[in-house]
């Protein structure tokens, strides 16, 4: 059974012999917690270990989302250019009917969903383009929740996640890694914690310290691994990305 380490340092010192490949996690926390800087992350660490990403964006433009790279300190066009990076674009159909030009870069890295408001049709592209990345590489997906706010029915959904567990996750080796926003669909997030492999917690401490909002991290499950369920505050270094504070 191969197990993978996240690659961020927090992460990998609560969950110290990695996590297994075929996992479906994840990242809970409200809004500023730090979530979407969590997956870019992630997807810099895949990149760097020549594993490839499929990124699905729901709440921002393929063009931002590379803004935010490059704020962290994460120069990622390397390997657009090498075909290793992939966004699924679930935003720009808000975009239709306006003059808006790709930059050159992304061209050919782009993959523009027809109607995210379909969730059947999102997900048969993923699952399309998960068989390029069986076993070696991972989807990370930015937000659940904003799926939730387009999406007609969450049952549909729920059901698609489930099928992806089993088909991405399981039959092709490919972790699954989404982020979710507290205070919004409830229902749904008890019930797809239920079914995930892992819950990685993020909050601000409940202990204001100098004033200052403090985010913390933790892991409260992660099946088939060893793990320690402890708070860990962290902070965000360019260049270093995520990093322990003592």
């Amino acid at each position: 059974m191969e197990r993978i380490k996240l690659g961020l340092e927090p992460l990998d010192a609560l969950v110290p012999d990695g996590m297994i490949r075929g996992s479906l996690v994840g990242i809970f926390g409200e809004t500023g917690t730090g979530k979407s800087v969590i997956l870019n992350e992630l997807a810099f660490r895949f990149l760097q270990r020549g594993e490839n990403v499929l990124f699905v964006l729901l709440e921002d433009l393929p063009f931002s989302r590379i803004l935010s790279f490059d704020a962290l300190g994460f120069d990622i066009r390397r390997y657009l250019g090498e075909g290793k990076l992939k966004f699924l674009d679930c935003f720009s159909y808000r975009l239709r009917g306006f003059d808006v030009e790709m930059e050159p870069y992304l061209e050919g890295n782009v993959i523009e969903a027809e109607d995210p408001r379909n969730p059947e049709s999102v997900w048969e592209e993923i699952f399309s383009r998960a068989k390029e990345i069986r076993g070696k590489g991972v989807v990370l997906i930015d937000s659940m929740t904003e799926f939730l706010t387009i999406a007609p029915d969450a049952s549909v959904l729920l059901d698609l996640m489930k099928t992806a567990k089993a088909l991405l996750c399981r039959y092709y080796g490919i972790p699954i890694i989404y982020s979710f926003h507290f205070g919004f669909y409830d229902d749904f997030r008890f019930q797809i914690e239920v079914f995930s492999d892992g819950v990685i917690d993020l909050r601000f401490n409940p202990e204001v310290v100098n004033n200052a909002l403090v985010k913390q991290i933790r892991v409260r499950r992660m099946s088939g691994s060893r793990h320690r369920t402890e708070w860990l505050t962290f902070d965000v270094e360019s260049g270093k990305g995520i990093v322990s504070v003592k």
